[in-house]
C-alpha cells in the first residue's frame, strides 16, 4: 500500500507554502501580532481565490494547509473557522465562506424560540478569535438538549470583550449574548453525532499545526546552527548542538506521521480513527512545546529576545497545548484504553521485596 502523498496534495502543499512564505515573513507576522485584533482581516478573499475554504477539499488537504499554517503562524482566523466551527456547517450541508469561530455555550448559553425565529442568551468565557471574525457558531442549551446556533458577530445583544492572551496572534474574547437573534444549524437530535465529528476533524488540524509549529521553530534553529560561528566553526557541528536538533527533527516527524495517519483514518471514516486522533494531538503538541524549546536554547540570549520572532512559536505551542476546545483530555482516553486492553490474568504480583 502507498501511503506517500499525491501530486495533487504535494502541489497543495507547495502553493500554500509559496502563498505563506510570500505575504507573512516571520517579521510582518510580529508586527501583525502587535496589532489590533492580531489578525489580517482583509486576507480572507485571497484565501477563497487561493481555495483554502473549498468545499471539496479532504481531510488530507486541510491537514496539509493547516500543518502550512502553523509554520508560518498564519495570522488569519483560517484555522478557527475550519477546525472549529466548519464541522457544525458541515454537519448542517452549509459551507461557511467568511471568518467564523466556535463558542462552547453549553451549560452557559440558554436558546429560546421567539416570534422571529431562536434568540441565545448568556456568556461563553473564552472564545478563540471572536473579535476577527464575522461568524460566531455557538452550542446553546434548548428545552429538548443541546443544540448548535449560528449568529453574526454584529448582531443585536452580542458583546465580544477581547481578554489578555499569551498569543496575541490567536486572541481569546468573552463572548456575552442578550437575546441575540441566532439561526438553528444543528438540532438536539443531530447535536451529539455532529460534536463528535467536530472533535475529530479539529483535533486532527490541531495537532496538524502543532507539526507546522515544531517545523517552523526547528527551520529557525537550523538555519542559526547553520551561521552561528563559534571557535571558527559553525555551532550546529558540535554534537551538543546536532544532538539537540536531531532530537527535535524526530519528534517534528513522529507528529506529523501520526497527524497525516489521523486525517487519512478520519476522512475514511473508520473505526480506529478516534484512537489514532487521540494519539496525534498528545503527540504532536508536546513535540511544538519540546522543539520550540529547543529552538530557544539553540539560538541563545537572542533566541529570548522580543526583537527575535522565535517565542511567537513557542507562544502557538503553548496555546495548542492548553486549548481545551475538543471535549476532555486526551491522556484520559489513551489510558482508559490502555488499561482497559490490560488483562489482569497476566499481571504478575510483586512481592515487597521486589521478587
Amino acid at each position: 500500500m502507498d501511503f506517500a502523498l499525491t501530486d495533487e496534495q504535494r502541489a497543495i502543499r507547495q502553493a500554500a507554502r509559496d502563498h505563506l512564505e510570500r505575504h507573512y515573513p516571520p517579521l510582518r507576522v510580529c508586527a501583525l501580532a502587535e496589532g489590533p485584533g492580531g489578525s489580517e482581516a482583509g486576507a480572507w478573499p485571497e484565501l477563497i481565490r487561493q481555495g483554502w475554504l473549498d468545499d471539496d477539499l479532504g481531510m488530507v488537504e486541510l491537514t496539509l494547509l493547516a500543518e502550512e499554517s502553523g509554520r508560518c503562524l498564519h495570522p488569519t482566523p483560517w484555522w478557527t473557522t475550519v477546525a472549529l466551527a466548519a464541522p457544525y456547517a458541515r454537519a448542517a450541508r452549509e459551507q461557511l465562506t467568511v471568518p467564523a469561530t466556535f463558542a462552547d455555550g453549553g451549560g452557559t448559553v440558554r436558546a429560546a424560540r421567539s416570534p422571529q425565529g431562536w434568540t441565545l442568551t448568556g456568556q461563553v468565557a473564552a472564545v478563540p478569535q471572536a473579535g476577527a471574525v464575522r461568524c460566531l457558531v455557538v452550542r446553546a442549551d434548548t428545552d429538548q438538549g443541546p443544540a448548535v446556533f449560528a449568529c453574526d458577530t454584529g448582531s443585536a445583544g452580542l458583546v465580544v470583550a477581547e481578554l489578555s492572551t499569551l498569543d496575541t496572534l490567536r486572541r481569546m474574547a468573552r463572548v456575552r449574548c442578550d437575546g441575540t437573534p441566532a439561526r438553528l444549524l444543528v438540532g438536539p437530535d443531530r447535536a451529539a453525532e455532529a460534536a463528535r465529528t467536530a472533535r475529530l476533524r479539529g483535533g486532527v488540524l490541531l495537532a496538524a499545526e502543532a507539526v507546522g509549529v515544531a517545523a517552523g521553530a526547528l527551520d529557525m534553529a537550523v538555519a542559526h546552527a547553520r551561521q552561528r560561528e563559534q571557535f571558527g566553526r559553525p555551532i550546529g557541528s558540535f554534537q551538543a548542538v546536532a544532538h539537540q536538533l536531531t532530537e527535535a527533527y524526530v519528534d517534528t516527524e513522529s507528529a506529523r506521521s501520526l497527524a497525516y495517519r489521523a486525517a487519512w483514518l478520519v476522512q475514511h471514516e473508520t473505526e480506529a480513527c478516534a484512537q489514532a486522533v487521540d494519539e496525534a494531538v498528545l503527540v504532536a503538541r508536546s513535540a511544538a512545546v519540546r522543539t520550540c524549546e529547543t529552538a530557544i536554547q539553540i539560538t541563545g540570549g537572542m533566541g529570548v529576545t522580543w526583537e527575535y520572532p522565535l517565542h511567537r512559536w513557542l507562544r502557538r505551542a503553548l496555546w495548542l497545548e492548553a486549548y481545551p476546545g475538543f471535549g476532555d483530555d486526551p491522556h484520559d482516553r489513551v489510558a482508559e484504553r490502555l488499561l482497559r486492553r490490560a488483562d489482569p490474568d497476566e499481571i504478575t504480583p510483586t512481592a515487597p521485596d521486589g521478587r
